[in-house]
């Protein structure tokens, strides 16, 4: 009895106690599961398959962890990355300080491709914030950088698999309804789903997954910062009133010329260019005086590219003088090149430099083509480009001189740059590739054209050049995609990016003026477009360039930005069995230890009052 009382002081003395720390433990570890389609090839063709994916977030270094089983592509490696850097963006958590682990598990080996980029992306988001999911909802979809939902494949194969999974809600890329079949019949999803008892849902970004999956609405609103934007405003005005001036002086010049030396043809040309040129002009300045600074500056600049070509043409007729033009344009570039390598790169500059780099590097690859079109013997297109180049290198000295002077600057290098950029790369990478198995061959290649530059630059160690072209190949690579039609979406992202940019940590406590100036830009000239693609493009600039400065801040200051974010609740349609498919293993285990100590105690208690009596 004696040592039954001694085991029983020792149980209670520890159990208790490793159950308490257990239960206060700070270490932050949430997880979830969720089953998403995916499709297998199998004797009779493809078919659905379902695959089981656990999401783990937890106290960490900012990695991103995958298991899987069959091994599958590259590509979902990529997705999970793109997915854990999307969830943390859009919840204001801290990605450096947490580790998420990918856990996927399936019966057969199912065909590549980041389809389930969505459903990675979603469940970190709940993991992140411990919510529950639904477990009637099933979706399929790439994820973009900018948390726009992508196009996938195996669209009715999936569907089928939601049916075997008795889900309620299906959730697909938005424009595409409409699928072929094996047979090369259309198929209306939306009906095919109602068929088998599902609502089909069209989705266009992973806010609206979450509204589906989780019934929580994430706010991630922030406030405009008056003070950046009025600096914005000072310093695009500067920019519009010198190339509106340049402009100007420029069409004075070009209607002075005798235009008696041109033949019929020619004349006829140059008075039509020269009247677009003139339209230009007259609008830049309508927008200038409308305060609409970076578009005005834009119609001045494209005005001054006519007026360049005008001239050039005008004066230069034969082979050698074409080719002296074309050697003091491409001069002028390299030396502009040089005056570029030789500025010192700090926190407040380094979007201008930026801005600088990458058009002064596009003025190059047009010179190598005006070279190209000359040796052809295209001698007019020769020109045509070279003007352009000559045009496009002035603006990135201007964007230069826009940058602030600054008495004490922190400076920074560009080397530090290097793995945000192969980030850059990889991601856009993974979108261009699959987006090509969806595009003409035609359109893929000016992206997959981008990426080849991107990693040329990068072993250059051209690192901010890299990012550039990373970020004009996934751009342009999801411009095209139907399911990017939701303007207003990336219209409210891209404000959202903004603001947050806009109240980095340098200009809310250090009284500073950091910028986001190329986002601002982009962001202006996209309000005031009308055509539906233009506007899609240049809002998905001004994202992917405002999420940039974030991104570039951080790299050198983890503390740039404010984490503490609320996640607002909001009700949808009501959906069956909102419960989470994760098993709290800890708290399980935290009650199996109370119950083994409450057993071991009344064991104990009951011998030694039946020894008593």
């Amino acid at each position: 009895m004696k040592k039954l009382i001694i085991i029983f002081t020792i149980l209670m003395s520890i159990v208790p106690t490793f159950a308490f720390d257990l239960e206060n433990n700070t270490e932050f570890e949430n997880c979830v599961s969720i089953t998403a389609p995916a499709v297998s090839v199998t004797d009779e063709g493809y078919v659905g398959a379902a695959v089981d994916i656990d999401v783990k977030v937890s106290d960490g270094e900012g990695h991103a962890y995958m298991d899987t089983l069959p091994l599958t592509d590259i590509d979902m490696q990529g997705s999970a990355r793109i997915a854990s850097k999307v969830a943390f963006d859009i919840c204001g958590i801290d990605q450096e300080s947490h580790d998420v682990y990918y856990i996927i598990r399936s019966d057969v080996p199912t065909v590549g491709g980041p389809s389930a980029g969505a459903v990675l992306t979603v469940a970190t988001i709940a993991a992140i914030n411990n919510w529950t999911l639904n477990k009637n909802v099933m979706m399929t979809g790439m994820i973009g950088p900018d948390g726009t939902i992508g196009p996938v494949g195996g669209i009715i194969e999936k569907i089928n698999v939601g049916a075997e999974q008795n889900v309620d809600y299906f959730l697909i890329p938005y424009g595409q309804q409409y699928q072929i079949d094996e047979n090369n019949n259309s198929v209306d999803c939306i009906e095919y789903g109602q068929n088998l008892g599902i609502k089909v849902v069209e989705v266009s970004n992973i806010y609206d997954v979450v509204y589906y999956f989780t019934n929580n609405d994430i706010n991630t609103d922030y406030e405009k910062n008056p003070i950046i934007d009025g600096k914005y405003n000072e310093i695009m005005e500067k920019l519009s009133e010198v190339t509106l001036e340049n402009a100007k002086k420029s069409l004075e010049e070009t209607e002075k010329l005798d235009l008696s030396k041109l033949n019929s043809s020619e004349k006829e040309e140059f008075e039509e260019d020269l009247k677009t040129a003139s339209n230009l002009v007259y609008l830049g300045n309508e927008l200038h005086s409308n305060e609409k600074y970076y578009t005005a500056t834009s119609r001045s600049f494209n005005s001054l590219i006519i007026f360049e070509t005008l001239q050039s043409k005008y004066n230069y007729k034969d082979n050698e003088s074409i080719k002296n033009y074309l050697l003091g344009v491409n001069e002028s570039i390299s030396e502009k090149k040089g005056e570029l390598s030789n500025v010192t790169l700090t926190k407040h500059n380094i979007g201008y430099v930026f801005s600088a780099k990458s058009r002064v590097y596009e003025a190059s690859e047009l010179m190598d083509e005006a070279l190209y079109q000359y040796d052809e013997g295209n001698l007019s297109s020769a020109i045509e480009y070279a003007a352009y180049a000559k045009l496009r290198a002035e603006t990135g000295i201007w964007w230069l001189e826009l940058s602030p002077e600054e008495e004490n600057p922190e400076k920074i290098d560009e080397k530090d740059l290097k793995y945000l950029a192969r980030e850059y790369l990889d991601n856009s990478e993974i979108v261009v590739v699959y987006t090509s198995t969806v595009l003409s061959e035609e359109l893929a290649s000016y992206p997959m054209s981008q990426i080849d530059d991107s990693i040329d630059l990068y072993n250059k160690k051209e690192y901010l050049l890299s990012m550039s072209e990373s970020i004009d190949a996934y751009v342009y690579s999801t411009m095209f995609l139907e399911y990017t039609t939701d303007v207003d979406y990336l219209s409210n992202l891209a404000q959202k990016k903004i603001n947050k940019a806009e109240n980095c940590m340098l200009n809310t406590e250090n009284n500073s003026e950091y910028i986001p100036v190329s986002a601002l830009s982009y962001f202006e000239y996209a309000e005031n477009l009308d055509d539906k693609y233009s506007k899609i493009l240049y809002f998905k600039y001004s994202i992917a360039y405002a999420q940039m400065n974030m991104d570039v801040l951080k790299e050198f200051d983890s503390s740039a930005f404010n984490y503490e974010e609320e996640s607002a609740f909001c009700e949808i349609s009501k959906n069956s069995d909102n419960s989470n498919f994760g098993f709290d293993y800890k708290t399980c285990f935290i009650n199996i230890t109370y119950l083994i100590t409450g057993l071991l105690s009344g064991f104990l208690i009951g011998m030694w009052y039946r020894k008593n009596n």
